[in-house]
């Protein structure tokens, strides 16, 4: 199915809808102090304003009433800065007020339902029927974890068996695949990834952040006292970051040998930090 859930761009930066809806309504409270503050400023503000110009390198000022027909040579410091304040105040407000006026009726639009929404409250029988062209983070996020992916065959005896039936090659891939159920975290067991100048590679998770929906893939490297293994494992890793997935952004890398045993309080921080 083709999905078109996208959030919002700027700068290389991709944001949520919630996201934005946040950010605009930060920036509105923002611009609405500002408001206040320059009206309290202005209130107080002398009639008037100043010209300024440079002779012979010499900056020299001029009082302007507000006809602007009348022109006096201004020696007086004190009003000067008053003068030049208040335009910059009356400039501010000016500009604050358009401005605030723009998000409060993009934020009075946005209210409305989101597209991403529709799909989901339509009946089940009526969804069936359909193929949605945009849809919310929670069913795409249910389609994700149950679609059919490319895995590796379990060809050890030594399994490991989740409480839904789940097969895992070690105890601690278990113990992160539960970890990840817990914190309701969708993600695929050893799904296939190509990457471009090696061969194809079965990351141990592929993760989806349903808030943000960026996918990450977390390698555990649970034999790192194995030399062999260890230079196998760097050469993926050196894979992943040739093809753009850098280490500690898309690639989350776990580790463990005979003398450092898995920490879950590690994992767990992951979850918070990466995952949720």
């Amino acid at each position: 199915m083709r999905n078109t859930r996208r959030g919002f761009k700027k700068e290389g930066v991709s944001m949520t809808r919630e996201e934005l809806i946040t950010l605009l309504k930060s920036r509105k409270k923002y611009l609405e102090t500002i408001i206040s503050l320059c009206e309290e400023k202005l209130a107080s503000a002398p009639e008037g304003h100043l010209i300024a110009s440079r002779s012979h390198g010499t900056a020299q000022y001029y009082f302007c009433d507000d006809s602007d027909f009348n022109r006096t040579y201004l020696n007086d410091k004190n009003l000067a800065e008053k003068l030049v304040s208040k335009d910059y105040h009356s400039k501010v407000l000016s500009s604050a007020r358009k401005e605030l006026g723009i998000i409060s009726r993009f934020l009075k639009g946005i209210s409305i339902v989101p597209i991403e929404e529709i799909y989901r409250h339509l009946p089940s029988m009526k969804q069936e029927l359909v193929q949605p062209i945009c849809i919310d983070k929670e069913t795409y996020a249910k389609q994700w974890a149950e679609a059919e992916y490319p895995k590796l065959d379990f060809k050890i005896s030594e399994e490991f068996i989740s409480n839904d039936g789940k097969r895992y090659r070690s105890k601690s891939e278990l113990l992160i695949a539960n970890a990840l159920k817990d914190a309701g975290v969708p993600f695929r067991y050893e799904c296939r990834l190509d990457l471009k100048g090696y061969s194809s590679v079965y990351p141990d998770f592929t993760v989806l952040n349903k808030r943000t929906g960026q996918v990450y893939y977390h390698e555990h490297l649970g034999m790192m006292e194995n030399s062999d293994y260890l230079i196998k494992n760097l050469q993926k890793i050196n894979a992943y970051e040739k093809n753009g997935i850098m280490q500690g952004k898309q690639l989350i890398l776990t580790y463990e040998s005979e003398h450092v045993n898995l920490d879950m309080n590690v994992i767990n921080n992951i979850i918070r930090e990466f995952y949720i």
